[in-house]
C-alpha cells in the first residue's frame, strides 16, 4: 500500500523535487550567496530526511482508516456497517464514513421494503390458497356423495392433484417461517407414513401401484408431524409420478442398534441419470426425467430437502437408470428436538 500511497502523492513528491532544484539552482547561480559544497549536500540531505519522515507520518495517519475498511471486507454481511470503525478525522475519512452510512441506510430501508412486500405477497398467496381450498372441499364432498357415479370417480385423481398443488404452495409460503411453526412431539413413523399413503390413495389406485410397508411398526421419533409428513409426501409423490402403471413402491422402517430410525422408500421407476443425481434437490431442477413429465416443477424434492434440514433429518438418494430410485430418510437420535425432550423428562 505504501507504493500506492506514493503514487497517489506524486504531485507532492514533484513539488518537493521542484523546490530542491530551485533551491540548488539559486544557491549555485547567485554570486551573492556563498555556500560550501558540504553545506549544500547537508541542506539537501536535511530536506530529503524531513520529507521522508513527513511522508511516513502522513502515510500512517492517512491510511489507518482505509486499512480498517479493507480489514472489514472479509466479513461483509447484513450488518456490515456495524463492523466499520467511525472516522477520527474530518476529511476525507469523515466524508467516506458519511457516504458508507448513507449507503447502509438506503440498503436497510430497501431491504425492509422488500421484506414487507414479500410478506404481503406471501400473506396474499396464503389467503388465496385458503380461499381456493373452500370450493375444493365442497367438490370433494360432492364427489364422495356420488361414489357410484363413474364420472365422479374419474374426477377424484384430478381433484387430488389440485389439492396437492395448492397444499404445496401453502407450505412454500410458510417455509421462511418454518422455525416458528415447529411443534416437535413423539411420533410413530409408521403412523405418519400410513397417513400420507391414505392421502395419496386415489393416485395409487389410478396408476394401480401397490404399496409394501414393512419393518419396525413401533419405531418412534421426536419430530414435527405436519412438516415431517409433508416432507415424506414429496418423496412419495415423486415415486408415484415416475413409477410405471402397475408398479410397486417399497417402504421399510428400520430401528438400528444406536437407536436411530431410518425409512427407505424405493420405487421401480425410470431411475435418475448419473449426471442429474447431484442436482435433484436443487430448486427448480427437473432433469431429463422431468422433461418427459411436463407436470414436474422441480420443487417437491427441493422442499423435502429444505424441510429435512430444519427437522435435523438426513435425506439421501441412490438411483440407477432402469432400476428405480431409493430414498433414505434417517432420523437422528441426537437431534436438538430429542435433546430438548430428554432434558424435559
Amino acid at each position: 500500500m505504501f507504493l500506492a500511497y506514493l503514487s497517489y502523492k506524486k504531485s507532492w513528491i514533484g513539488l518537493i523535487g521542484l523546490i530542491l532544484i530551485l533551491t540548488n539552482s539559486l544557491i549555485l547561480l547567485d554570486t551573492g550567496i556563498s555556500v560550501e559544497p558540504d553545506s549544500l549536500i547537508y541542506l539537501n540531505g536535511l530536506i530529503l530526511i524531513i520529507s521522508t519522515v513527513f511522508f511516513i507520518v502522513r502515510y500512517k495517519r492517512e491510511t489507518f482508516y482505509y486499512k480498517s475498511l479493507l480489514a472489514s471486507i472479509n466479513v461483509i454481511d447484513d450488518d456490515w456497517f456495524e463492523s466499520i470503525p467511525s472516522s477520527q478525522s474530518r476529511f476525507p475519512d469523515k466524508v467516506i464514513f458519511s457516504l458508507l452510512e448513507t449507503i447502509h441506510e438506503y440498503e436497510k430501508n430497501r431491504r425492509n421494503e422488500d421484506q414487507s412486500s414479500q410478506q404481503m405477497d406471501q400473506a396474499g398467496l396464503a389467503s388465496w390458497v385458503h380461499e381456493m381450498k373452500t370450493p375444493l372441499t365442497a367438490m370433494k364432498i360432492m364427489l364422495d356423495g356420488h361414489r357410484s357415479n363413474e364420472l365422479a370417480q374419474k374426477l377424484n385423481a384430478p381433484w387430488l392433484r389440485m389439492h396437492l398443488l395448492l397444499d404445496k404452495q401453502l407450505y412454500i409460503s410458510r417455509l421462511p417461517k418454518l422455525d416458528s411453526d415447529l411443534l416437535p412431539e413423539k411420533q410413530v413413523v409408521q403412523d405418519i407414513m400410513k397417513e400420507e399413503i391414505r392421502e395419496l390413495s386415489t393416485w395409487f389406485m389410478e396408476k394401480d401401484i401397490s404399496i409394501e410397508l414393512t419393518g419396525h411398526t413401533t419405531a418412534t421419533v421426536y419430530t414435527d408431524k405436519k412438516w415431517c409428513g409433508f416432507m415424506l409426501r414429496q418423496i412419495l409423490t415423486n415415486a408415484i409420478q415416475y413409477s410405471p402403471n402397475g408398479g410397486n413402491i417399497f417402504i421399510d422402517i428400520r430401528l438400528h442398534e444406536d437407536k436411530f430410525v431410518s425409512l427407505i422408500i424405493k420405487d421401480e421407476g425410470l431411475g435418475i441419470q448419473t449426471h442429474d443425481l447431484p442436482r435433484i434437490f436443487d430448486k427448480g431442477f427437473t432433469g431429463e426425467n422431468g422433461r418427459l413429465h411436463h407436470s414436474a416443477t422441480g420443487m417437491g424434492l427441493y422442499l423435502a430437502k429444505e424441510i429435512s434440514k430444519k427437522l435435523q433429518i438426513k435425506l439421501d438418494v441412490e438411483s440407477s437408470v432402469g432400476e428405480g430410485t431409493r430414498f433414505l430418510v434417517r432420523f437422528s437420535h441426537d437431534n436438538p428436538f430429542e435433546s430438548i425432550r430428554r432434558s424435559a423428562v
